[in-house]
């Protein structure tokens, strides 16, 4: 089970904004001033539409130009993988075929904003372990920080956070074919890069239950919070329930391993857990359900209950702040790190191909 906040391509067409290339200054400066001093929203529009800016472009907010351009971030970055993977060797150029297209889809569901003038991106014409350097350490910087979304566009809020989790994960595997891990871990990751301990109210309770299963649509924003944190705890309880049931009903030499994976989890949810008041209620009877014919393959069961608990935390990072946002996303980062140890390369941001 998976959070349905990915559009896909056949719904949602790409948007590339173009504008004279003499206003890409115009831009970067005046967003740069409203967004460092709070310059009204007034003066920023006025100063645009001073100087012919298509009515589309002119008319639209900061946050959706401020998307636009992220989304000719991702593109250029998506473009520059794809030229790098032309000419790399082939245990490097499968991980950049897959960034790029993480990064290109990416792009297609934000919208593109781009200038006349623009500079073209430099593309790879040789490779080199330093041009691969340079890249993921692109890639993952972007994915630290995530962008305001406009009102009407709060759906895309679960498909990037994904994107900056596959996209770092997927830069990092490049980069490894080419360099000690040592090296790639001291990359940024995903939303807590240089966080730190932030201040900040925990999430609220979840006081619908409702809402708790993950194929239910949450129509109010602001219980996004609550409501994915609740949901990564239920399904972190529902794998926890599934590996007792494959350690006690396994074989004998299964359930060391599967006790060691349990002390992880368990930790894991303690860490969920922290980011709620104390008086939260665990709501852990939904985890106790396993689906129909599940004691017949635990295993298969277990695999999923892992992909739904590691996708739900992406979600809940993404959508939490403060002090919430820094705990959930190291806690989302230590357990997709430590799935793909054990084998489990979990899509959480698929593409669709043309």
């Amino acid at each position: 089970m998976t959070e349905n906040s990915t559009p896909t391509a056949s719904n949602r067409s790409t948007r590339i904004k173009r504008a004279p290339g003499w206003i890409a200054p115009v831009i970067a400066a005046v967003l740069c001033m409203a967004l460092t001093w709070g310059i009204g929203m007034s003066l920023f529009r006025g100063s645009l539409e001073n100087r012919g800016l298509p009515e589309e472009i002119r008319d639209s907010s900061a946050e959706q130009r401020q998307l636009w351009q992220y989304g000719s971030t991702l593109a250029n970055l998506g473009s520059q993988a794809k030229a790098l993977a032309a000419v790399a060797d082939k245990k490097t150029a499968p991980a950049l075929n897959d960034l790029s297209s993480t990064l290109s889809y990416g792009a297609q569901l934000t919208g593109q904003l781009s200038f006349d003038d623009q500079p073209k991106v430099e593309l790879a014409q040789a490779f080199t372990p330093a041009a691969l350097s340079e890249l993921t350490a692109k890639v993952t910087q972007l994915s630290t920080v995530l962008p305001t979304l406009p009102a009407d566009q709060s759906h895309l809020g679960g498909a990037l956070t994904k994107m900056a989790y596959q996209s770092n994960l997927q830069a990092r595997s490049a980069l490894r074919t080419v360099q000690s891990q040592k090296k790639v871990n001291q990359l940024p990751t995903p939303l807590v890069a240089g966080a730190g301990d932030t201040a900040g109210e925990p999430v609220g309770c979840l006081t619908d239950l409702s809402r708790l299963p993950t194929t239910s649509e949450i129509t109010d924003p602001a219980l996004a919070d609550d409501v994915l944190v609740a949901r990564a705890l239920d399904r972190g309880y529902a794998l926890d329930y599934t590996l007792q049931l494959q350690a006690a009903r396994g074989s004998n030499d299964q359930a060391p391993k599967i006790e060691e994976r349990r002390a992880k989890l368990n930790d894991e949810i303690r860490s969920v857990r922290s980011v709620l008041p104390d008086n939260c209620a665990d709501l852990r009877q939904p985890a106790y359900v396993l689906p129909q014919d599940g004691l017949q393959d635990l295993s298969s069961v277990a695999t999923a209950a892992e992909e739904d608990f590691a996708t739900q935390l992406v979600l809940a990072s993404g959508a939490s702040a403060d002090r919430a946002q820094d705990t959930l996303a190291k806690t989302t980062w230590q357990v997709l790190q430590d799935q793909r140890q054990r084998g489990l390369n979990l899509q959480l941001f698929a593409p669709v191909k043309q």
